[in-house]
């Protein structure tokens, strides 16, 4: 779940969005990631939980399409289902969606790698200490106890 594309498609203004449209954006940008990206739900669920058919969930889709508001998307990350019953990837086109791309940040996907370096853990030796060793502590031993 996202709260930041949530909360960027339930701030639209109504001139862009409204109706079944923007419900079906909101499922849509519930089921994203932080950016917006990789929403592939089930288009009968989203049905079945605004209780209306499959086909006004596919009208709605388009609509949205079509104004902008959201994209095809990465379709690996529905690589792994059975191709007979995979889902169309979906990106929800929020501003931080839209800001990273445009500063030519990569996007991750589960097919791609995520950056990681195997050097290395980039953490400064002073902070290293204080944070794993714990200051000396004095033990007695058994012929000490007074």
């Amino acid at each position: 779940m996202s709260l930041n594309a949530y909360i960027w498609a339930a701030d639209l203004p109504l001139s862009r969005c409204n109706g079944t449209a923007h419900r079906v954006l909101l499922k849509l940008a519930d089921r994203a990631d932080e950016l917006g990206y990789g929403a592939y739900p089930k288009l009968a669920n989203i049905a079945e939980t605004l209780e209306c058919s499959t086909r006004t969930v596919q009208r709605a889709i388009r609509e949205l399409l079509a104004e902008g508001l959201i994209r095809e998307g990465d379709q690996s990350y529905v690589q792994h289902l059975d191709p007979r019953y995979r889902p169309t990837v979906y990106d929800v086109m929020t501003w931080a969606l839209q800001y990273s791309e445009s500063r030519g940040d990569n996007r991750v996907t589960p097919s791609e790698s995520r950056g990681d370096s195997h050097g290395p853990s980039g953490v400064t030796t002073g902070v290293a200490l204080r944070t794993v060793h714990e200051p000396p502590t004095k033990t007695l031993s058994p012929t000490s106890r007074t």
